[in-house]
């Protein structure tokens, strides 16, 4: 730089440049010198506390989310839980005695508009109507005990059995299901985790009985059907195939008992298969796609109870406590 008076160039060196209060903070640690040793350990102390902060920031942020994960869950739960109805006819009671006498007595075919009726006073279709009228005036004593059930008022039982994890009963035992074949599906709402409503699922055997998925400790086993028929609702479905295939899948249910539960069969694990576990809509699912049959709606990898409620592959038997022309929709 020159000097603007000679000309002449002038070197400054750092002595010439003003120090300010940081740079002489910076600088003491440097120095040899008792001050300059305990700046340096005020410094690493400020930087081990800012550390710490960051750190405490960082953890006090993962449980804040997690409390409030937890919490919206636990919302959900109560809401679920607190808003659940049963659904119920809000149309009268009819005598439906004269309808099936038509048949029983008279051996007169039913019309689409007394099926229709039946339909509405019992949640029974046509499938599971005629399956009644075959059994004559026994037929006849179940579809007005049906009847009864679908019109009576039932209070709701929580059975909370896992943290955020219902299935939602009737107080009472159980209500009267239509006639069953081999190959018929249960399928339920009734089973939810928070707010969503995961369901449950079953197919029914030769004996009459259900073979089901359960839980984790719980291998595949033929149990009840009061344990579809005393929940909150439930739909009886028939796939659109022959007794002969239906029966073929219901037998291969059967020889699946044992098989260990895995709640995300065909996630990780090949949908085709259960080699590593199944679940309730999985063994269902399985056993039919065996037999050239899907019955995954949506045809993700991992199926659900209510993927099979919506499959263009089956066709209603019963419904009770869904709205029955909404269905599980």
């Amino acid at each position: 730089m020159k000097d603007r008076k000679s000309g002449s160039k002038t070197e400054y060196t750092p002595a010439d440049t003003p120090m300010t209060p940081d740079m002489e903070e910076e600088l003491i640690p440097l120095l040899d010198t008792p001050e300059g040793a305990a700046a340096g350990a005020r410094k690493r102390r400020r930087r081990k506390l800012s550390k710490r902060i960051i750190a405490l920031i960082c953890v006090g942020a993962f449980i804040f989310v997690i409390l409030a994960i937890a919490f919206g869950a636990w919302i959900a739960f109560l809401v679920v839980d607190n808003t659940l109805t049963i659904w119920s006819p809000d149309y009268d009671e009819v005598d439906i005695s004269e309808i099936l006498n038509k048949y029983l007595v008279n051996g007169e075919e039913l019309t689409d508009d007394d099926y229709k009726t039946l339909y509405e006073q019992t949640g029974v279709t046509k499938i599971g109507v005629d399956r009644a009228l075959e059994k004559g005036t026994l037929g006849k004593s179940r579809l007005l005990t049906i009847q009864e059930d679908y019109f009576t008022e039932h209070t709701i039982e929580h059975d909370k059995f896992a943290p955020y994890v219902c299935t939602d009963k009737l107080d009472s035992d159980y209500v009267q299901n239509i006639y069953l074949e081999p190959g018929d599906i249960f399928v339920t709402s009734s089973t939810h985790i928070t707010g969503w409503k995961m369901g449950h699922a079953g197919i029914v055997t030769a004996n009459g009985k259900v073979m089901q998925a359960m839980a984790y400790g719980t291998p595949t086993y033929e149990g009840s059907v009061s344990y579809f028929t005393n929940r909150v609702n439930y739909m009886i479905l028939r796939p659109k195939t022959d007794d002969e295939t239906r029966t073929a899948a219901a037998d291969l249910a059967l020889s699946l008992a044992g098989t260990e539960y895995n709640a995300i069969a065909g996630f990780f694990t090949p949908k085709d298969s259960v080699e590593y576990g199944t679940q309730c809509a999985h063994l269902v699912w399985y056993c039919y796609y065996e037999q050239g049959i899907d019955l995954d709606s949506d045809g993700s990898w991992l199926v659900t109870p209510n993927d099979i409620a919506n499959s263009p592959n089956v066709e209603l038997v019963q419904v009770f406590g869904f709205d029955p022309y909404k269905l599980w929709s």
